[in-house]
């Protein structure tokens, strides 16, 4: 069954009781911006409130699971004199809180590129399968940004303070394998067992006992990520401010113009 209110940025699909929830703009390697949150705010309202859905599952279109956030839609609001807003910031921690209080299992299945905020949602899957040559990273610093969407609070919980730390200032890239020895994963497997590994888990926690799982997320989010909302609300607070900042526009200018960023600490 298709959702006739899904834009063009995101596929919808409830087959077998799974809904099948995909970032639908490959040629921009499936950027997540304001309209494909909104989108994906739908989907999990459907998720939560239709019977049928057992699971939830996201990936990519076209070999990338997604780029995260819209640089050059930063560079065209610059150009027009549009400031980011703290409700435009907060889309993204509203997103991140609604998925992890789905009451059903949720999967991420990574392949290619997976950074920023789309990184963010496969964290905050229950469940998350990459390509072990998956190209991964949290590249908030190049551009004189900060993490949103709870990724902080995520990663801290994933893989712990020193190598979160590490990840978050060098804004380097990983692999899928090295997500999956630092625990930021589930499991990542070759590209050719990535499919059928997938398949193995929507069959097991789509047929599983549903009531259970939902007490279960519950007790886990009380334990795991009683901090999730505090630290999200510091984001939007955080992003604004470098938001303002002279080094994140020219990262942004840089970034357009194909070019290494002149930071000047401002």
């Amino acid at each position: 069954m298709k959702l006739d209110f899904i834009t063009d940025s995101i596929a919808f699909e409830i087959r077998d009781r799974v809904a099948w929830i995909t970032f639908d703009d490959p040629a921009h390697l499936n950027p997540i911006n304001a309209e494909a949150m909104r989108d994906l705010m739908q989907c999990l309202e459907v998720c939560e409130n239709d019977e049928q859905v057992r699971m939830a599952v996201f990936r990519g279109a076209g070999g990338n699971f997604s780029a995260g956030g819209n640089v050059r839609g930063m560079k065209e609001r610059m150009d027009r004199g549009v400031n980011t807003t703290r409700s435009g910031i907060r889309a993204g921690g509203e997103l991140i809180t609604r998925l992890r209080n789905l009451s059903k299992p949720t999967l991420a299945w990574i392949e290619g590129a997976a950074a920023g905020v789309g990184l963010s949602i496969a964290m905050a899957c229950d469940f998350s399968i990459a390509d072990e040559a998956a190209k991964m990273t949290f590249a908030f610093i190049n551009i004189g940004f900060i993490p949103d969407g709870g990724i902080v609070c995520l990663l801290n919980r994933a893989v712990g303070t020193t190598r979160a730390t590490e990840l978050l200032m060098s804004g380097r890239r990983f692999t899928g394998a090295d997500a999956r020895d630092w625990g930021l994963v589930t499991d990542a497997v070759p590209r050719e067992q990535l499919e059928e590994t997938v398949e193995r888990y929507v069959r097991k926690y789509s047929n599983g006992p549903g009531a259970a799982y939902a007490q279960l997320k519950g007790l886990i989010n009380s334990a795991c990520y009683s901090e999730l909302g505090a630290c999200m609300q510091r984001e939007v607070q955080a992003q604004y401010i470098c938001s303002l900042s002279e080094d994140h526009r020219e990262a942004v200018r840089a970034f357009a113009e194909k070019r290494k960023p002149e930071f000047k600490g401002r």
